[in-house]
């Protein structure tokens, strides 16, 4: 198990899923985007394939989500995880107005150290489309800080 607190900010990053995302099976490749500061903690999970789809993520504490995420021993072989400090969670969101929903049935699990990556099920406990109080997108971001 792995609670999704006091996980590292993630930048452009190349990963690997080796048995794609439901779906879209056929993608193994996805680039991890920043959108901006207006977007704050949202990022692109991006396929590299040309037309190949694109999901907005977050990690759930960046959304102020606290959850706990059980890995299966399938998904711990195929990621080569070991330790729960290689480990960072993140949920995908349904783009509503005015706040999005996220997915806290079906995190991505990535292996921080190997940079590979899947889609983790977890019980029916948790909520396919949980709301969300972190908008997308906030020009108030935008403004300098006082600090």
């Amino acid at each position: 198990m792995v609670t999704t607190t006091h996980q590292p900010q993630l930048a452009t990053v190349p990963l690997t899923f080796p048995v794609g995302l439901p779906g879209f099976e056929e993608h193994h490749r996805f680039f991890l985007v920043g959108l901006g500061p207006a977007y704050g903690p949202w990022l692109a999970l991006r396929s590299t394939l040309d037309g190949g789809p694109t999901f907005v993520v977050a990690q759930p504490y960046e959304l102020g989500i606290e959850m706990t995420v059980t890995i299966d021993d399938l998904h711990q072989a195929l990621l080569g995880i070991t330790e729960p400090s290689q480990v960072v969670v993140f949920v995908i969101a349904t783009l509503r107005n005015p706040l999005p929903t996220v997915n806290l049935r079906a995190p991505i699990v990535l292996n921080v150290e190997q940079l590979r990556a899947a889609q983790v099920p977890q019980d029916d406990s948790f909520p396919l489309e949980a709301p969300c109080t972190v908008p997308l997108f906030d020009t108030a971001r935008l403004q300098p800080s006082d600090d």
